[in-house]
């Protein structure tokens, strides 16, 4: 049994009904009864004469009345309708999967722009907002820096008033301190310029999350998470699959684009998307269909 953290029902729906041509969305019988009364009003007539001659034929006469009763009539009409109706739920997905796994669609090996990947890995969910939070001058890791330049401070003057006066520290522990010293110090420069970094992602992407996987940049959209978009990022870890498909390739040694005045700026953005990638010169976004453990 699969686990969506997030499904795009529209894109689903869009390869079943090419699988299928068509979705079938209705299936049900309906049956519809009605009664209906048909009168007859009566007749009464004498016939004699040159009347009834004409009647009953020319030499012949009869004499007589004719006469009609009212009458009623009940007619009963039953109509069967036919209609089909199927409702799409996580089954749909299980239909797709197997027909791009059977028909061999499934492309992680250098696929191209339009092919679908399904990939199992430790995603990173980069929740712009909550990361934001996190390195902001009022997060945990700024309090997390104050903290340890604090112990680390208390530390060295521990270690200070246990040397005897007139005694030089030795070398080796004033070398421990100078480089604890150092990592505490570089802490808080590595904060701001994370921060920083976060704040101009976020102005680049016109997303609010996305996930990042070895070579992949996986943007989501919010109303396609099956869980409270706004703690992804906290709750969920290790290895979660994705399916989807292939929306753009960025290389980082790319020739700029000079076919209009604005092609620049998307090359500018390419290269933002990049940066978040160590050691990568290729990569490529996906759009997803479904994650799932």
């Amino acid at each position: 049994m699969k686990r969506f953290l997030y499904y795009n029902e529209d894109s689903v729906n869009s390869f079943l009904a090419q699988i299928e041509r068509g979705l079938l969305i209705k299936n049900e019988n309906e049956t519809e009864h009605s009664d209906e009364t048909a009168d007859t009003s009566g007749v009464q007539a004498n016939l004699s004469g040159d009347v009834s001659a004409k009647i009953v034929g020319v030499g012949a006469s009869i004499n007589g009345n004719v006469t009609g009763t009212d009458s009623t009539t009940d007619v009963t009409k039953d109509l069967l309708k036919n209609v089909q109706e199927k409702v799409l739920h996580d089954y749909a997905f299980d239909l797709i999967l197997n027909y791009s796994d059977t028909n061999k669609l499934i492309k992680n090996d250098d696929p191209q722009i339009g092919d679908i990947v399904l990939v199992n890995d430790v995603l990173t969910f980069l929740d712009f907002k909550y990361f934001q939070a996190l390195f902001s001058e009022t997060g945990p890791v700024k309090f997390t820096n104050d903290q340890n330049k604090k112990n680390l401070e208390q530390e060295i003057t521990k270690i200070k008033d246990a040397i005897p006066k007139g005694t030089a520290m030795p070398v080796l522990i004033k070398h421990q301190i100078e480089t604890l010293k150092s990592t505490v110090n570089q802490a808080e420069p590595e904060r701001k310029e994370m921060a920083k970094t976060i704040e101009i992602i976020r102005n680049t992407l016109p997303y609010d999350r996305v996930v990042l996987t070895t070579n992949m940049l996986v943007p989501l959209d919010n109303e396609n998470f099956r869980d409270n978009p706004d703690i992804v990022a906290f709750k969920y870890g290790g290895n979660i699959s994705i399916f989807g498909y292939v929306t753009n390739i960025i290389t980082a040694d790319e020739e700029p684009n000079k076919n209009n005045d604005f092609a620049a700026v998307y090359d500018s953005v390419n290269q933002v998307m990049i940066s978040m990638f160590k050691e990568q010169n290729k990569i490529y976004v996906v759009h997803p269909v479904a994650l799932y453990y």
